[in-house]
Order: C-alpha cells, then sequence, then structure tokens
C-alpha cells in the first residue's frame, strides 16, 4: 500500500505495522503495545464487532477515558464501516442518556467503574431505554446482561476473517468515521459528524505543520469525546508512526511526571491544565530536555504562560505553538511559526494552514477588510459533514459553497495571521458601541498580578449592556477592582472598560478547558459589583 492509499483512518495502523513492526505504538500506565501487537487488537475487535451484526454506517459508542481500549475501539469500528462516539465517564447520567438517545449505538462499550463511580449502575435505566443496543460490553467485571469487552473479543473468530477482508475493500474516504458533541454551553451538545477524509486531513496537515515523525511521543490525558483525543493527538499521532502516550486523568503532578519519565516530544494542552502545572512543586525542576514541540488552543493564553513556555521551549531547542481548531473542524486549521515572538504567539492563532481557506465577513457573510473584526468562515477537507440529526442547524453553519461559518469572531492582518476576538455569543452593545470582550481580557492578562481573566456583557439600565469582569490573581499577588479600573483606562476606549469587577480564585471551566462563561453570566445576579 502506497502513501497515496491511504484514505481511511485504519490504513495508517496496517501501514505501520507492516513497515515497524515491534516498534512501541501505545503506552497506558505499565501497558505498551508494539504496532503489530495494536494492529492485532485492532483486528480481533472488529470481528467482535462483525460478530455482533455491526453493519456499515452503525455507531459504536464508548464510555471510556485515554486507555488502550480506546484508540483500538475506534479504529476497528472503522475497520469495518462503522462510525466511533466517545464519551466521557464525567459526564451526568442525564448528558449521557441525550447523547445515546440522539446517536443510537449498535455496540456500547463501557467502563466498569472510574474514580469509584459505578458506571454500570449509574447506566442501567439508559439501556433499558436503548432497544438501538445489541451488546453492551464492559472494561472491566461484567454484569448481567453484558459481557466483559477483553473476555468477548479474545474469543477466536477465523470464520470472519473473510467478512473482514471484505469489510475493507471499496470503502470511500467520504463515508462516515468519527462522531464528537460540542460542549453543549449554550444549549443541547450537537454531534458532529466527520468523514475519513476530514479527519485524516487535519490529521496529516497536524504531521506536516508540527513535523511529527516515527520519534514523536505524544501525551494524551484529554477525554475521549474531545477532538484533541480522537485526532489532534490520537490520530495524528498514528498518522504519523509514532507513540501515544496515555493517561486515563488530568493530574498535574502526574502529568509532568508522565512527561518526564516517557520523554514525551509532543506536549499539546488547553491554558488551563498548564497554569495548573505551573503551581506544582516539580515543575522548576522538570527536565525538558526532549521535548521538540510546546502546543496550546482551546482558549486564549495569558502572556505570562506563554512566556514561560517559550523560555522552556528555547532552553530545550524546541518549538512553542499556538494554534486554532474546533469539533467542527476535526482539529486544527491554524499554526503559529517557528520563529513568532512572544507578542504574536500571546495575540495570534498564527495562519491558514496549506489546503485551508479562511475569509473574515461580517452579519451579511461579506468579506470585511483586513482589521476589522467578522466572523472566521472556513473551508477545506477537513470540515465537518454536519450536524447529527439537526438539519437547520447544519444548514446554519454550512453553507452550499462548503464554507463553515464558526460563530469565532476574529480579524487578520496583512500577513494573514489570525486574531481572535471571542464569540459572535460573547460580543455586547454598550452604549451603542461593539465591545469585544477578549480584547478586554488580553489587557487584563497582562496585568503582573493577574493569572487569567474573563470578561461577560451584563444587562444595564443606561448603557443596555456593560462589562463586567472576573479575574482571578497570581498566586501570593493581591489586586483590588479599583486598580484594574486603572488599568484598563490606560489601555482601552472608556466605552471598553468594564463597569464591573470581581475578584474570584478560580473561574468555572468547561470540560474542553474553557472558561464557562455562561456559568460566570448566570452567577452575576445577585451579586453586587466589585465584589
Amino acid at each position: 500500500m502506497e502513501w497515496s492509499d491511504l484514505s481511511l483512518s485504519w490504513h495508517y495502523v496496517e501501514k505501520w505495522a507492516r513497515e515497524r513492526p515491534e516498534a512501541e505504538c501505545m503506552v497506558f500506565g505499565d501497558e505498551r503495545l508494539t504496532w503489530a501487537a495494536f494492529k492485532s487488537r485492532v483486528d480481533d475487535t472488529a470481528k467482535a464487532l462483525l460478530d455482533i451484526g455491526v453493519q456499515p454506517g452503525d455507531r459504536v459508542a464508548m464510555i471510556a477515558m485515554a486507555r488502550l481500549e480506546f484508540p483500538v475501539v475506534f479504529m476497528a469500528a472503522n475497520r469495518i464501516g462503522a462510525v466511533w462516539v466517545g464519551l466521557s465517564p464525567k459526564l451526568t447520567v442525564d448528558e449521557i442518556r441525550y447523547i445515546l438517545g440522539d446517536c443510537r449505538p449498535t455496540v456500547l462499550v463501557s467502563l466498569h467503574e472510574y474514580l469509584g463511580n459505578d458506571l454500570v449502575a449509574a447506566g442501567e435505566a439508559i439501556v433499558r431505554e436503548l432497544d438501538c443496543l445489541r451488546e453492551i460490553l464492559i472494561i472491566g467485571a461484567s454484569v448481567a446482561g453484558t459481557n466483559c469487552f477483553a473476555d468477548f473479543v479474545a474469543q477466536p473468530r477465523p470464520q470472519l476473517d473473510a467478512l473482514l477482508a471484505e469489510r475493507g475493500a471499496g470503502r470511500s474516504a467520504d463515508e462516515l468515521a468519527l462522531l464528537m458533541y460540542t460542549s453543549g454551553s449554550t444549549g443541547k451538545p450537537k454531534g458532529v459528524l466527520h468523514t475519513h477524509r476530514s479527519i485524516l486531513a487535519s490529521a496529516l496537515e497536524e504531521v506536516r505543520s508540527l513535523a511529527l515523525g516515527t520519534a514523536t511521543r505524544a501525551l494524551l490525558h484529554f477525554p475521549i469525546n474531545h477532538v484533541a483525543a480522537d485526532v489532534e493527538i490520537g490520530l495524528a499521532c498514528i498518522c504519523a508512526g509514532g507513540t501515544v502516550v496515555m493517561m486515563d486523568r488530568f493530574d498535574p503532578a502526574a502529568t509532568l511526571k508522565t512527561v518526564e519519565r516517557e520523554k514525551v516530544t509532543l506536549f499539546g494542552q488547553v491554558p488551563a491544565m498548564y497554569l495548573m502545572e505551573f503551581a506544582d512543586p516539580h515543575f522548576p525542576a522538570m527536565d525538558w530536555s526532549h521535548v521538540e514541540t510546546l502546543v496550546w488552543s482551546g482558549s486564549p493564553a495569558p502572556p505570562s504562560m506563554v512566556k514561560v513556555l517559550k523560555q522552556i521551549a528555547d532552553k530545550a531547542g524546541a518549538r512553542p505553538a499556538n494554534a486554532y481548531g474546533s469539533t467542527e473542524l476535526g482539529g486544527l486549521a491554524t499554526y503559529t511559526a517557528p520563529d513568532d515572538d512572544v507578542d504574536t504567539l500571546c495575540r495570534s492563532v498564527g495562519k491558514a494552514a496549506p489546503g485551508v481557506e479562511l475569509r473574515i465577513v461580517g452579519r451579511d457573510r461579506r468579506d470585511v477588510p483586513d482589521g476589522v473584526v467578522g466572523e472566521l468562515a472556513i473551508r477545506g477537507d477537513l470540515v465537518m459533514h454536519g450536524y447529527l440529526n439537526k438539519p437547520k442547524e447544519t444548514a446554519a453553519a454550512l453553507d452550499e459553497a462548503g464554507w463553515y461559518y464558526s460563530g469565532d469572531l476574529a480579524r487578520r492582518d496583512e500577513r494573514g495571521y489570525v486574531y481572535l476576538a471571542g464569540r459572535t455569543s460573547d460580543m455586547f452593545i454598550s452604549g451603542g458601541e461593539n465591545v469585544y470582550p477578549r480584547e478586554i481580557e488580553e489587557v487584563l492578562d497582562a496585568h503582573p498580578s493577574v493569572l487569567m481573566a474573563a470578561v461577560v456583557g451584563v444587562a444595564d439600565r443606561v448603557f443596555q449592556e456593560v462589562g463586567r469582569a472576573f479575574v482571578v490573581p497570581r498566586p501570593g499577588c493581591g489586586v483590588a477592582a479599583d486598580d484594574l479600573r486603572a488599568y484598563c483606562k490606560e489601555h482601552l476606549a472608556n466605552y471598553k472598560v468594564p463597569k464591573q469587577f470581581e475578584i474570584r480564585p478560580r473561574l468555572p471551566m468547561l470540560a474542553n478547558g474553557k472558561i464557562d462563561k455562561v456559568a460566570l453570566k448566570e452567577s452575576v445576579n445577585g451579586t453586587p459589583d466589585d465584589a
């Protein structure tokens, strides 16, 4: 099989199992898999799914975290033409009920327990509601009506070898492969459908842009319902022929130890993760000599964080990189350059990757000039197929020419660099002026005593809406509302200066690592100014 023939996700498993059979492929704790062993597990799991009766287009759902079974089941489902969907065990019972009811899987693979929570007992009522399920496979001890995943997959099925080969032949890159659900911060989660073509377009561009290869060792500690786990780290590393080092939870101290012990070369996180690690006692003594790339994405990063990562990168000879992506894009669409300075890394998410078209448009969806804030629209093979069961939402986000309208506000400079300004839903009008919270947050983040900040628009009887800033001080630093107000007045027009400031020890976070601005808005009611 030539590289040009690698049009389906699992083709890369076959390629590297053939070319590097004894090379290390997957790591989870003390468990390690070579490429040959990984392919063998994928094939055995694919035959187990065939035995259950999984058909092309069926959904195979999985409730777990990043561990060996995750990429095995993902690739096995794709191997037989099925669509894989991951759910985090951290989701509530109601959230799991909604997602499973929406995607209606044929097979459910689930951890028995996670962090002491009995997932089987919690999901018993949900399972009874799903007449679509043919089989439930439990990672751990099985219960009545289920099978143990490991034991079920291990059963020999030589009679299915021919059917497995038949399922793999003649498949199209435009067939559905992956279903990911959005965080649901503005309503019910939407199921984002991706084809083999779209996820490979994103993964392969990351391999090129970040110079990944067979020596890459990537840390994967995101939940498996996150695009970072499914594509940006997991699939990208599989395509590169590298090694995926998995952790089934994020813990700052354990993460730093794993990075050091496993000599991780690709370290990608959301800013909140880096900031928590900076506070760990082991951080100052970390050995970063093996790290080649430090990436952040998903939310804005304060200058203090970027400066620390730039110092680490300069000392290790590594590359710091800011990037922009989303669930609907199946990964990253823009990247900063290796030689970008701290100011650019702080403020910009870089330029569009090759093969990605990018526009900044107004409300009429016509292009606006460089330097003007508008909605970020993207076109390319990486764009999603659409939203599951939501034709109206799909039509609103995707036009007939293939442009995806992201809902993210941004501006572009003359070099083509993109600067995010928040969400279209974040922008508010104060006294007739458009206010973009991200511009204010960048000013607050630059304050020497501020660790992170978020700004939302709240109702006001005089100005219609005004800004309210939520600020977390840096450890050991104190900061007052009056000081922050004066600082903002030095750097912003008066109408942009928040009318209210609230100092907090922490901010609410979504599962994807972004600040939960909906929760912040909801918390405003009854809270006095300058609390």
